[in-house]
């Protein structure tokens, strides 16, 4: 039976490595440097702070704005327009938005896209990461107009064509995602979001032997990749094999314990093959996670419960 199972994109952020450190002032540096190591830990707050540091220490006020009778007042109230920014805060400003991103902050994230693109407008991966938290608050436009930026920027880059064939995937263009993904694969051939996307497109064109392909090649390159697991347990559950896709769910949980639509699928799983007790488990638990499931999950309960009956 056909299920609309619930599927999630895998984006890829890009932290920046400080352009032009020999210009910026040492302290700025050092903040900088342990921002990014600080984000890579999966402390963020922490994060946030050093590449706040690392912002204000590279910023210094232009003379030249204090004269024509502005006076201190004018340009107190103005500090932004009055910076001149060393060529660090940008990457610093695109930094600390992931940073944020990874807080939920979104709009955050997207401010400080907003400045470091200001000091750099040929920072592609700024827009690629704007892009991302603006694709995250479902603005499918303007996060395919960041993308497209920044892949006019940069033509190699491979983790925006990935982003943006997720973008073409929400917008119901399928042949185009596969498009990005095929070039992203090419580009770089080592990251494995890229095959667990091209994968759920491939599920999606009905595809489910490639879209399997994929998921092995994503698990191959990184065996503790939890979304592998789970692409493989859907792509599974698609061609009816219950059991085996049940144990890949098993894998994707036992090494997120919070993925909420693992969750979910391996309780629709269960119930098709008459695990009720289980399934009612797994469903509160992926709602409990995630309480935006609640809808899509009561939707497949009842296809199923339906099918099951007409079974009989």
């Amino acid at each position: 039976m056909k299920l609309h199972l619930i599927a999630k994109a895998a984006l890829t952020l890009s932290l920046l490595v400080a352009p032009c450190l020999a210009q910026a002032p040492r302290a700025a540096q050092d903040h900088f440097k342990r921002g990014g190591s600080l984000y890579q830990k999966g402390d963020f707050e922490g994060a946030i702070a050093d590449f706040t540091k690392a912002i204000e220490i590279s910023s210094r006020l232009d003379n030249r704005n204090w004269q024509g009778g502005a006076g201190f007042g004018g340009a107190a109230t103005n500090f932004d327009k009055v910076r001149v920014l060393d060529p660090l805060a940008a990457a610093a400003y695109a930094n600390r938005g992931l940073a944020r991103y990874k807080l939920g902050d979104y709009e955050g994230a997207i401010a400080d896209c907003d400045r470091a693109i200001a000091i750099n407008p040929r920072l592609n991966d700024a827009y690629n990461n704007r892009g991302i938290a603006r694709y995250t608050l479902k603005d499918y436009d303007g996060a395919l107009v960041d993308f497209d930026r920044s892949i006019a920027i940069n033509p190699r880059d491979a983790e925006t064509y990935n982003n943006r064939g997720n973008v073409y995937i929400d917008k119901g263009d399928l042949d185009r995602a596969l498009a990005d993904f095929d070039r992203a694969i090419a580009l770089d051939s080592r990251l494995k979001e890229i095959y667990f996307n091209r994968g759920f497109a491939r599920r999606a064109k009905g595809n489910d032997d490639g879209a399997l392909k994929d998921f092995d090649k994503a698990v191959a390159l990184d065996p503790r990749f939890a979304s592998g697991y789970y692409g493989r347990a859907v792509a599974l559950s698609a061609k009816d094999e219950l059991e085996r896709a049940v144990k890949e769910f098993n894998r994707a949980i036992e090494l997120d314990p919070r993925y909420a639509l693992a969750y979910g699928n391996r309780g629709l799983a269960l119930l098709r093959l008459g695990k009720d007790a289980e399934a009612e488990r797994d469903f509160e638990r992926a709602v409990a996670l995630n309480p935006e499931l609640k809808a899509e999950l009561k939707l497949n309960i009842e296809r199923i419960r339906k099918w099951r009956q007409a079974k009989r």
